[in-house]
């Protein structure tokens, strides 16, 4: 007679064959993942608010951390290691606790540092400040000295929030193509060659659905709202 699983067994397999998914670029996967391990994340996110004082007043909220949880909760699906007979809610608790307090340390989140290492602020900057170059989307922006540091920083700080408030409002295939490309969720950057064969399109027409995704999210940055 097969032995009944438990509750807990159950959602131990589940997760691994999720994992299993995930490792495969699996995005309905990573979906699911952090949607039934979201209690998970809330809980490290009110362990270490309260564990290191955090409030808003310091620049940092519950939502930056959730973000910061999904985040490391994605990473540590790709390199869980279901043979060391280890449950991935325990694997993962420790991983996605150490994202959270290296935000608290740093003060900015994976999600900001990846948009800025892929070139997306510049770009995106100029859609809110009109001391930015109009020609970003062409590549042909110039580089603008500012000599508020704090402000300036602010200023990012916003943009990105607002950024990620917009990108979650675009067209499904559009955003699922640039989360993909710019590794956005992931931290995990696709080429235009990987990103095409993965959404079996040619890189010349990826290259231009993606032009105008951009663009189409550029006027939303644009629609005159502070966030």
């Amino acid at each position: 007679m097969e032995k009944k699983l438990t509750k807990e067994e159950r959602k131990n397999e589940r997760n691994n064959e999720l994992c299993r998914l995930i490792k495969e670029n699996d995005l309905e996967a990573e979906t699911r993942l952090l949607m039934e391990n979201e209690g998970l994340i809330i809980q490290v996110a009110n362990t270490v608010r309260v564990r290191r004082n955090i409030n808003s007043s310091d620049g940092i909220d519950k939502e930056d951390l959730m973000q910061e949880g999904r985040i490391a909760m994605l990473t540590a699906a790709k390199t869980f290691d279901e043979s060391r007979e280890v449950k991935f809610s325990t694997y993962a608790f420790e991983i996605v606790k150490n994202a959270m307090s290296d935000l608290c340390d740093h003060g900015q989140s994976s999600f900001e540092r990846h948009m800025e290492e892929a070139g997306l602020t510049r770009l995106f900057l100029d859609a809110m400040d009109p001391r930015v170059s109009e020609n970003a989307l062409s590549g042909n922006g110039t580089s603008v000295e500012w000599h508020d540091p704090t402000g300036n920083l602010a200023v990012l700080h916003v943009m990105l929030e607002k950024m990620r408030n917009r990108l979650v409002m675009l067209p499904e295939r559009m955003r699922r193509l640039l989360a993909y490309h710019y590794g956005l969720g992931s931290g995990e950057a696709k080429s235009i060659s990987e990103s095409a064969a993965y959404f079996h399109l040619t890189e010349k027409y990826l290259r231009a659905i993606e032009k105008h995704t951009l663009e189409v999210l550029r006027d939303m940055m644009n629609d005159g709202k502070i966030i």
